[in-house]
């Protein structure tokens, strides 16, 4: 280690290499996997302690803290997690402005009283430890509701059950379940128990965790520690299913007498088997729809399943078969793939069948189907960029649509019987300030000349140019749709004079499914190319200029940032990664890289290796090149990017760096991938991103004091 003149200590590389496919990789900082090691651990709180007094040395950081306290106290409270039920009953976590953490609430009706149900401050009996609800599900009839809670970011959950009318929970507690990421649960019929997905390793560090996981079902009342394994690879040999798949149950709804299961995984499409529920002890399942089919979502009612399918249809349609007796190869197309918008919402009610279109990610149309298989477009008051759509089920004309845009907090909407009307639960007041926005939706050409869907967005009171501080967000993996939502941090970012942007590169899902394969694997390399013409396409039409610019995302989100880092580091001024994935030939080894293999490659096939190495931003890092600065953030309880991947990303960029500019490392050992945040942890993050990007994009108030 070295540290001088105030400089953040560095690691020194160490000889080590090994031989892929014919090729000598050489991997100098391999020894930074072992973050538990006396040199690595010492390092990281040394680095992670320099980056605090840095970034607590920036003009105004505080100020960005209170700015965003003083919108959050505007907001009477904030709602997530709703889930309303064929009943008509809402149960919903609220955090109100001063408290940290959500709590458990229900109502019988939107019109009617609130009730409070549980504090997760209340579940343990160590009162240091601070746990957070992560998922909710209440059963069919609103008796009973499971509440899943995780502490320090780590995800991985201890279930318990609420009795709603007591307000107490049953005596069982349990645990090795991850309800939030891997399906959540599905209550049986008649409430008896439920279906959950069960973890047998639950350590992130251990070789077998997220391997030969399994469906159980849990009845009421039994210890569950006794598992009913009722979906696996072992109770199912039939199925070839493999040591990564995660076998997944659903219950369509309370009054089918059937199950679904799905080999689960990070693939977008899978292999699904159904089987009548008095036979599930027997295990006799049976082919339901194949992968091949791509199907994306469906609804059931009576005997028909309508579905989403991108086969044969890049931009999906909307299609309708038999569930007694299926034909998903000849299905009756209900909504052919449409040429510019992609189908991706589903729902259906007693007045028909609803979907939603998105057009470049960023502009979404409603439609309806009605008795006489008539379409019409439902008129919204605006255009939104994000839809979602849910019902109470086939049985009633319920409809809810929850819409979203770059300046507009999400707005719910109640649909029935031709009426609109808004029933919102979340409240704000920043409609002053949104209406002051300038949003430019573009398509820019990149590399290979295909058109790249760019979002750019300013206040009114700052007309873009050269000397615009320029923040660009972007993803690029999985088809995820990068979707217009409402950002308070971003919102900051525009009131301080910066623009704002989206490039929805290839590999996301904001054209359809060969949008994402065409950033998946041995075409992953138009991700970040993809990025790269956004940006100079920024430039060269002055909408900002080189030494202004930072650019932003996280998880897979690593390879788009450090990829144009290390591709194109003459033209960024900064770049934010956070939990990124930055070491791709290093991916299948960590707890989740099994199941990533199917988005990008294993290194055990030579085709595979070399994208993967292309798509590996550590090893693109050259000695002596001048890299923009860098801050990367890190929970050590992440289990999906293992800490040590971009933590290895630091330490080689800091010490081949040619440029004076700060690459920082925020290590936080109470933190995971960022989705279970406290409220502070979530205020503090987002200050220190803005405090550095407008620091290093040249911003005169946040300069070191």
């Amino acid at each position: 280690m070295s540290c001088e003149n105030n400089e953040p200590p560095s690691l020194l590389p160490k000889n080590f290499s090994e031989v892929i496919h014919g090729e000598k990789i050489a991997d100098p900082y391999r020894y930074v996997e072992d973050i538990q090691s006396e040199e690595v651990s010492q390092w990281i709180e040394k680095i992670n302690n320099h980056s605090l007094n840095t970034l607590n040395s920036l003009s105004n950081r505080d100020k960005l803290i209170n700015t965003q306290l003083s919108y959050e106290k505007e907001q009477t409270h904030k709602i997530s997690k709703l889930r309303i039920l064929e009943k008509g009953m809402y149960f919903y976590l609220k955090k109100l402005p001063e408290e940290k953490l959500a709590k458990l609430y229900y109502r019988n009706s939107f019109e009617s009283e609130e009730f409070f149900l549980y504090d997760p401050n209340t579940f343990g009996t160590d009162k240091e430890k601070e746990f957070i609800i992560n998922y909710i599900k209440p059963d069919w009839e609103g008796s009973k509701v499971v509440v899943s809670l995780t502490e320090k970011g780590k995800e991985i959950s201890n279930m318990i059950i609420l009795d709603v009318t007591s307000k107490h929970p049953l005596p069982y507690i349990i645990d090795n379940c991850w309800p939030s990421a891997t399906g959540g649960i599905h209550w049986s019929s008649d409430n008896s128990g439920f279906y959950y997905v069960h973890l047998p390793t639950i350590d992130p560090s251990s070789k077998e965790f997220l391997l030969n996981t399994k469906t159980v079902l849990y009845e009421i009342g039994k210890n569950p520690k006794k598992l009913n394994v009722i979906f696996s690879k072992k109770t199912n040999p039939d199925l070839n299913m493999t040591e990564e798949d995660i076998p997944v149950i659903s219950k369509p709804n309370e009054k089918n007498n059937f199950l679904i299961g799905k080999i689960g995984g990070v693939d977008n499409y899978w292999d699904s088997y159904i089987i009548e529920k008095q036979n599930v002890k027997k295990g006799n399942w049976k082919p339901f729809y194949k992968k091949e089919h791509k199907i994306s979502s469906y609804e059931i009612f009576g005997d028909t399943i309508v579905f989403i399918s991108a086969k044969n249809a890049s931009n999906f349609k909307l299609c309708k078969t038999s569930l007694q007796n299926p034909n998903f190869d000849e299905a009756e197309v209900l909504v052919p793939e449409r040429e510019k918008e992609v189908i991706k919402e589903l729902a259906v009610t007693s007045q028909g069948i609803y979907f939603v279109t998105t057009e470049n990610g960023v502009k979404s149309s409603l439609f309806q189907i009605n008795k006489k298989n008539q379409i019409k477009e439902i008129k919204l008051p605006k255009v939104f960029g994000s839809i979602r759509l849910r019902s109470r089920g086939y049985n009633y004309p319920d409809l809810w649509i929850s819409a979203s845009g770059w300046t507009t907090n999400q707005i719910r909407y109640h649909y029935t019987n031709g009426q609109l009307q808004k029933q919102n639960l979340n409240k704000d007041n920043l409609k002053e300030i949104t209406d002051n926005l300038v949003i430019r939706e573009l398509e820019v050409p990149s590399h290979d000349g295909n058109k790249i869907p760019l979002s750019v967005i300013y206040h009114k009171n700052f007309e873009p140019s050269s000397q615009s501080s320029m923040l660009i967000e972007g993803y690029g993996s999985y088809g995820i749709s990068f979707s217009p939502s409402f950002s308070l941090d971003k919102l900051i970012w525009l009131q301080e004079g910066g623009i704002y942007a989206v490039a929805h590169v290839r590999g996301g899902g904001e054209k359809g499914d060969s949008w994402h394969k065409a950033g998946y694997k041995e075409t992953k390399e138009n991700t970040w190319k993809d990025l790269i013409s956004c940006t100079e396409y920024l430039i060269n039409h002055k909408f900002t200029s080189k030494g202004k610019i930072a650019i932003e995302s996280a998880s897979a989100g690593g390879i788009l940032i450090g990829r144009a880092i290390t591709e194109r580091p003459d033209l960024f001024a900064a770049a934010v990664i956070r939990a990124g994935a930055m070491n791709m030939l290093r991916s299948e080894f960590q707890p989740n890289g099994p199941n990533n293999t199917k988005e990008f490659g294993s290194i055990k096939d030579s085709l595979e290796f070399k994208s993967l190495y292309k798509m590996d931003s550590y090893h693109h890092i050259k000695k002596g090149e001048s890299y923009p600065a860098t801050i990367s953030i890190v929970g050590l309880n992440d289990p999906r990017v293992v800490a040590w991947d971009p933590i290895k990303f630091v330490a080689r960029l800091q010490n081949s760096n040619s440029s004076k500019k700060p690459t920082l490392l925020l290590a936080d050992s109470n933190s995971g991938h960022g989705f279970d945040e406290t409220r502070m942890k979530r205020i503090e993050k987002n200050a220190n991103i803005l405090a550095f990007a407008l620091w290093q994009t040249g911003h005169p108030d946040y300069q070191p004091e």
